[in-house]
C-alpha cells in the first residue's frame, strides 16, 4: 500500500489535546481524573451539564432506595426521647442537600450528584450510628440492607459526579 500525503496524516500520532485547561495524556481515559486535575474554580465545574440518563439514575436511585430504607427500619427503641441538637443539625442539612440533589438533577447540573454525595454521606453516617447512639437497641438485618442502600446511594453519586 502506498502511503499518500492524506494518508500519511491519519498514521502519524499527534501529540495529546489539551481540553479545559487540562492536559490530557495517554493514560488519561476517565473523566473522573480530568475532574480531579481540572484546574478551573469548582464553582464554574459544578455548573457543567449532566447526560439525563445520569440524572435520572440519581433520582431514581433516591427514591427507590429510600422507600426501602423507610420501609424496613423498625420503630425507635424510644419514640418520646428527643435527639440532641447537632443530630437535628445534620437532618436539616441532609433535608437541605437532598432537596438540592432533585433540583440538580431536574436542572442536570453537576451540583446535583454532588449535594447527592453529601446527603447520601449523611445517610451512611445516621446508618452507622444509629445503633451506637441507642436510636435502635438490635442490629439485624434490617441494618445491613440499610447500610447497603446507603452505600449504593454513596457511589451512584460518586460516579454521577465523575462520569457525568
Amino acid at each position: 500500500m502506498v502511503a499518500t500525503k492524506e494518508r500519511l496524516d491519519e498514521l502519524t500520532v499527534s501529540e495529546p489535546e489539551s481540553h479545559d485547561g487540562v492536559a490530557a495524556t495517554p493514560q488519561d481515559g476517565s473523566l473522573g481524573d480530568r475532574w480531579i486535575r481540572d484546574r478551573r474554580p469548582l464553582g464554574e465545574r459544578l455548573l457543567e451539564p449532566i447526560p439525563g440518563r445520569w440524572a435520572a439514575i440519581g433520582a431514581v436511585a433516591w427514591v427507590v432506595l429510600l422507600e426501602v430504607v423507610r420501609a424496613i427500619e423498625p420503630p425507635a427503641a424510644d419514640p418520646n426521647a428527643v435527639d440532641p441538637w447537632f443530630v437535628s443539625a445534620l437532618g436539616t442539612i441532609f433535608l437541605v442537600a437532598l432537596v438540592s440533589a432533585f433540583a440538580g438533577f431536574g436542572l442536570r447540573r453537576r451540583w446535583g450528584p454532588a449535594a447527592s454525595l453529601l446527603a447520601s454521606g449523611i445517610l451512611l453516617l445516621f446508618t452507622v450510628m444509629c445503633p451506637a447512639s441507642g436510636h435502635h437497641t438490635n442490629v439485624g438485618a434490617w441494618w445491613v440492607v440499610q447500610l447497603g442502600c446507603a452505600l449504593a446511594l454513596v457511589t451512584t453519586s460518586t460516579l454521577g459526579l465523575r462520569r457525568g
